[in-house]
C-alpha cells in the first residue's frame, strides 16, 4: 500500500532546539535525518519530506514570515498529500490563522505543531505532537481536507481559533470560543462539529496577487481598557500614524463611555480615520455590543466589534484587510476606513461561527 505524502514545514521554534534552548544551524536533510533518528515511528505514517523555510524563534515572525511561508505552502501543496509545520509556540496562533486566511481553502489538509520541550530533551512533548500532526495530515477526513488546523497534546483545533494560554504545561492551547475538532487517545477521535463546520468558499486563495517583498506592514495598536485609560496619549499625530486600534474591553463589553477624555479619543479616532476594533478576552464572548449603554455608545462612534474571534484571529485579520487595502495606493485614510467598516462582519475563512 502506497503511503501518503507528507511534507514537514520547519520553521524554527522550540521544536528544535537543542538541550541549551538554542536553535541550531541545521540543512534539511540533516534536520530529516534527526527527526527519524528520534521519531522512527513517522515511517510507519507517510513518505515524509522535510524542508526548511526559515529557522528563527517565533517571537521574531510577522507579517513577511506569514506571507513567505504561505506562499511557499501555496507552490509547493500540489505535490503533497498533507502539510505539518513545525513552529515556535508564542506566535503559533498568529500564523495559524494567517494562514487559514491567506490559504482559504488550502490545497491539502495542514496542521501546525510546536512543543513546550524541544525534541532533544529527555521529556519532551514534541514527539507525540509530531506524530499527531503526521497522522491527521495523512489521514484528515474530506471536512478538514482544505483546512488549517493545530494539533497540540492529543488535541486538534481549527487554526484561526486557537489560543496559548501556558507557558509550563504541555497542554499550552485552547480554543475557547470554538470547540475543538478532535481529541488523541489510542486513536484519533474526530467530533462531530466536523461535519457542521461552516463551507469555504472556492476560488482563488488570498494569497495570489500578493508580493512578499512589497509588501506594506500595516501600523496596528492592541490596547486595553483600564480605570482611568490614558486616552490623552492618542492625539491626532498618533492616530494617524495608526492604520487600527485593537481595544480589549471589560470582560463584559463595556468601556468608560462616560469619561470625556475616553469618548474624546472615540471620537478623535473616527475623525482621523483610524478604525477601532472591539474584543474581549473572555471565553464566552457577547454576542452584541449593544447590551449594555457603554457598548451602545462605541457602536454609535463607529467601534467595530469582533464577536467571537480570538484576540490573535482578530489581530491578523484587521493586519491582512490593511494590506490588502494599501495595495491601492489610489485610497486615501478615509476611503481604507470605510473599506474596513464595510468588510469587517464578512468571514474570511474559518472564523464564522457554525
Amino acid at each position: 500500500m502506497t503511503k501518503p505524502k507528507i511534507l514537514v514545514i520547519y520553521t524554527g521554534g522550540t521544536f528544535g532546539m537543542d538541550e541549551n534552548l538554542e536553535i541550531p544551524k541545521l540543512s534539511a536533510k540533516a534536520l530529516e535525518k534527526r527527526l527519524y533518528q528520534q521519531v522512527p515511528e513517522m515511517e510507519k505514517i507517510a513518505d515524509i519530506a522535510v524542508q526548511i523555510v526559515f529557522n528563527t524563534d517565533s517571537c521574531q515572525m510577522g507579517t513577511e514570515h506569514w506571507f513567505t511561508l504561505a506562499h511557499h505552502i501555496h507552490q509547493q501543496g500540489k505535490h503533497y498529500e498533507g502539510i505539518v509545520i513545525l513552529h515556535g509556540t508564542d506566535t503559533l496562533a498568529h500564523t495559524a490563522a494567517a494562514l487559514s486566511y491567506l490559504l482559504s481553502p488550502s490545497p491539502v489538509p495542514i496542521v501546525i505543531t510546536g512543543a513546550q520541550k524541544p525534541l532533544s530533551t529527555l521529556r519532551n512533548d514534541a514527539r507525540t505532537n509530531l506524530l499527531t500532526a503526521l497522522e491527521v495530515a495523512a489521514n484528515a477526513p474530506k471536512e478538514l481536507q482544505n483546512r488549517v488546523m493545530v494539533a497540540f497534546h492529543d488535541e486538534l483545533f481549527l487554526g484561526s481559533r486557537v489560543r496559548k494560554f501556558s507557558a509550563l504545561d504541555f497542554a499550552a492551547f485552547e480554543s475557547p470560543r470554538f470547540p475543538r475538532l478532535a481529541r488523541v487517545g489510542s486513536s484519533i477521535q474526530f467530533e462531530s462539529v466536523i461535519h457542521h463546520l461552516p463551507k469555504l468558499k472556492k476560488g482563488r486563495p488570498m494569497i495570489e496577487g500578493f508580493q512578499t517583498e512589497v509588501l506594506t506592514s500595516p501600523q496596528i495598536l492592541k490596547a486595553e481598557v483600564t480605570p482611568e485609560f490614558a486616552s490623552a496619549i492618542f492625539s491626532r499625530a498618533v492616530l494617524e500614524q495608526l492604520d487600527a486600534i485593537l481595544l480589549t474591553l471589560y470582560p463584559s463589553g463595556t468601556a468608560p463611555t462616560e469619561r470625556p477624555d475616553f469618548l474624546r479619543f472615540l471620537k478623535d479616532s473616527k475623525e482621523y480615520h483610524c478604525p477601532i476594533l472591539a474584543i474581549t478576552e473572555r471565553a464566552d464572548a457577547p454576542i452584541k455590543l449593544s447590551s449594555y449603554a457603554s457598548g451602545k455608545t462605541l457602536m454609535k462612534e463607529g467601534v467595530l466589534w469582533c464577536q467571537d474571534l480570538t484576540p490573535e484571529a482578530a489581530l491578523v485579520k484587521i493586519m491582512l484587510l490593511q494590506i490588502q487595502l494599501h495595495k491601492k495606493p489610489e485610497l486615501g485614510r478615509k476611503q481604507r476606513a470605510k473599506a474596513i467598516a464595510l468588510q469587517w462582519s464578512k468571514p474570511l475563512s474559518d472564523e464564522s461561527s457554525i
